[in-house]
């Protein structure tokens, strides 16, 4: 009978740790793929153009999420995702680039399973991203046509940064361990962004994290 109570203020306890909510890191994987271009041609120059294809860009973030309202859990957080490729023109070799994504998340999250230490939710919300595109022809013709030297990156940044926003919905899971303050998580997040990139208006965002929990 002892142990029995034992076990039992043990898991009251722990549950008590995570009572307000927690704040973490996670790594993440957007799962897109942006095709490769082969043989395109700058408009009225003649000049070719290249690039490799961009899969499933890698990232990390934070998170913050608050579980202290009965039935309803918050979260928000911000992530940092690349993906590396290579574009050319005019016959010259290859050069090294990368798209550069970063994304702020707000999600309202139903536990539908939430036995002690566990907790399977699922939610939506909203979302933005600010990112560097792929390098294509479009924006190359219009730095050439401003006397701009394709070669200024900082130009060419400038040219590519885009800022989309959208929605989402998800599926995800916290496990906290007994007596330790600290919960692993993992989360599944459909985004539907319009116009993020040509044939891309939504994607599935895969993320593993581990967080501090109060």
């Amino acid at each position: 009978m002892r142990k029995y109570l034992i076990l039992f203020l043990v898991l009251n306890t722990t549950s008590l740790y995570a009572l307000f909510g927690g704040l973490g890191i996670n790594f993440l994987q957007d799962q897109f793929k942006i095709p490769e271009k082969k043989n395109e041609i700058f408009a009225g120059t003649g000049l070719g153009f290249n690039t490799t294809a961009v899969e499933n860009p890698i990232g990390v973030g934070v998170f913050v999420y608050l579980t202290a309202i009965p039935k309803i859990d918050l979260e928000g957080g911000y992530s940092f995702s690349f993906g590396e490729y290579k574009y050319s023109y005019a016959g010259q070799e290859e050069i090294p680039f990368a798209i550069a994504k970063g994304t702020w998340h707000a999600s309202l999250q139903y536990p539908f399973f939430s036995p002690p230490t566990f907790r399977m939710y699922m939610g939506l919300g909203a979302n933005g991203t600010q990112w560097i595109s792929v390098v294509d022809v479009n924006t190359l013709t219009e730095l050439n046509d401003k006397g701009i030297d394709l070669n200024n990156e900082d130009e060419l940044l400038d040219a590519l940064l885009q800022d989309v926003s959208g929605y989402h919905i998800e599926l995800g899971a916290r496990f906290k361990p007994p007596v330790i303050p600290y919960s692993f998580n993992f989360n599944a997040r459909y985004n539907f962004v319009k116009d993020f990139y040509t044939d891309i208006d939504n994607y599935l965002t895969l993320s593993m994290g581990l967080a501090f929990a109060i």
